[in-house]
């Protein structure tokens, strides 16, 4: 009632509501119901604060709403939900993420609905509002034609008289998706389109192995490739994302070399797929042999009766998560020279690149970035509430301190890795008095994978990103302009 009358009183009531029922011995499904409910109170909120539709960037409402919106979709109890609250509440937080500019995360969750409910209208529809903007938001044009194609296949399937409306009011809405599948159809040749994205030319590898290795990097949506969040597509099984034409003043840098920046996501893109390769070997492969590793064998180790995981392929995961959770402060420091934010190199990192602390050390966003109209940059800025550093408490991944805390163990204490049946069954108690971060080895890969998907969205948010601001500036410059063409760097060379 409040939402629909947008009635401020009524939601603060709401809120005292719900405060009182969290008190109650609720179950697991109402738990989940109850996150559900305060992720629109909130909503709610932002509406009544006329910040839905503004550049502004931190917001506070949406923040909340996203993380009860992953707090639901989380629980235990949210598998006993009925088929069309849990398509709802991943459509909410799907939507919620896309608006503030993360499009790929945004994506994946719709897919996830669509596992559920494949006719579910609003998730189809909201698809392919995120693969119109995903196209915008492209350098490569013909990558832009195939991700409109996506937009105007969710946008038909969307409004067919087989989709699937949980309400009334929603269903008011399928003329209206309708038409925006007929306005790309005008402008495209979706026929040719269609063709040329499930064609099977494109090449996997020149070996059994590679085309394994590629097969598993595109199921799990981990190429630098906007086709490959289309889906498990040949075409998209190459890492063909880079920085997009860029343009500098003669005098802002010195030498006949390209901008720096060009070397470093370069770099940026290598320990990616370095990583990303590691951990393929680490969790699909594991030693490639019956037996240990070679470099395994005759390493004497003590049996401390606990089940651990040694193995050089643990060893691969544990490489894997470091290199992948090492990108995001990298990125902060690209974003800190591009961008002439100004912190200094040893203090930037990818929470506080974007604000500046007062001398009662509050922090405020920094101007550069005050409604900046860049809606990639902001996906990133986004992204990094996702990342847990100690000055910023308030966070929107219920996880965020978990995956900074394995991160910290990795690096400076003891982390170690168990048999997933042996925690499974129980045995995790015994570990309750013991030092250091233990964690089965299923969890484990589940959360490397996490963050390498992660860090693969931060990077094609920062090409999108560098993208939009290259347009901005290009028409805020006069003169003439000399190309400065850039070779690819040879396969035959990376030995």
């Amino acid at each position: 009632m409040a939402g629909d009358n947008g009635d401020a009183a009524l939601t603060r009531r709401a809120f005292t509501l719900m405060d009182a029922i969290e008190k109650r011995d609720l179950t697991p499904k109402q738990s989940v119901l109850l996150h559900y409910f305060r992720s629109n109170a909130w909503e709610n909120r932002l509406r009544e604060n006329a910040k839905k539709q503004s550049w502004d960037w931190d917001i506070e409402e949406i923040q909340n709403q996203i993380l009860h919106l992953r707090l639901a979709a989380r629980h235990e109890g949210f598998e006993e939900l009925e088929e069309v609250w849990r398509c709802a509440i991943l459509t909410n937080l799907a939507n919620t993420l896309n608006s503030v500019g993360r499009v790929i995360e945004a994506i994946e969750l719709w897919d996830r609905v669509l596992c559920l409910e494949k006719r579910f209208a609003v998730a189809l529809a909201n698809r392919g509002l995120g693969f119109s903007y995903y196209a915008r938001s492209v350098y490569d044009q013909g990558h832009a034609y195939m991700l409109q194609l996506a937009a105007a296949d969710s946008y038909a399937e969307a409004s067919s008289p087989e989709a699937v409306f949980e309400s009334v009011h929603n269903a008011a809405f399928s003329d209206q998706f309708k038409k925006s599948h007929e306005q790309i159809a005008a402008q495209l040749d979706l026929d040719s389109a269609r063709e040329n994205l499930n064609s099977t030319e494109f090449s996997l590898g020149d070996s059994p192995k590679e085309c394994a290795y590629r097969k598993w990097v595109l199921r799990n949506r981990l190429f630098l490739n906007p086709l490959n969040d289309i889906g498990a597509k040949n075409i998209a099984a190459q890492d063909i994302l880079t920085l997009p034409s860029m343009t500098f003043a003669f005098d802002e840098y010195e030498g006949p070399n390209p901008p720096p920046v060009i070397g470093f996501y370069n770099q940026l893109k290598q320990e990616f797929v370095s990583a990303r390769y590691i951990f393929y070997e680490g969790a699909e492969l594991g030693s490639g042999f019956d037996t240990a590793h070679f470099s395994d064998k005759d390493v004497a180790l003590y049996n401390t009766l606990d089940y651990p995981s040694y193995a050089l392929a643990v060893e691969k995961v544990r490489l894997a998560y470091r290199m992948g959770y090492s990108l995001f402060d990298k990125i902060a420091f690209f974003i800190n020279h591009y961008m002439q934010v100004g912190w200094a190199d040893d203090k930037v990192n990818f929470r506080n690149v974007w604000y500046r602390f007062k001398k009662d050390r509050t922090k405020e966003l920094r101007p550069i970035f005050q409604r900046r109209e860049n809606l990639a940059l902001r996906g990133l800025f986004w992204l990094s509430k996702d990342i847990f550093e100690p000055e910023f408490k308030k966070v929107m991944e219920p996880e965020a301190e978990s995956l900074a805390e394995i991160r910290n163990f990795l690096e400076h204490k003891y982390f170690q890795v168990h048999e997933s049946w042996a925690l499974g069954g129980g045995f995790q108690d015994h570990l309750g008095g013991s030092p250091g971060y233990h964690i089965s080895r299923n969890e484990f890969e589940a959360k490397t994978l996490r963050v390498l998907k992660l860090a693969r969205s931060a990077l094609i948010y920062l090409s999108l990103a560098v993208y939009r601001e290259e347009q901005m500036r290009h028409a805020d410059k006069d003169g003439l302009v000399a190309s400065m063409p850039l070779s690819r760097w040879d396969d035959e060379w990376k030995v």
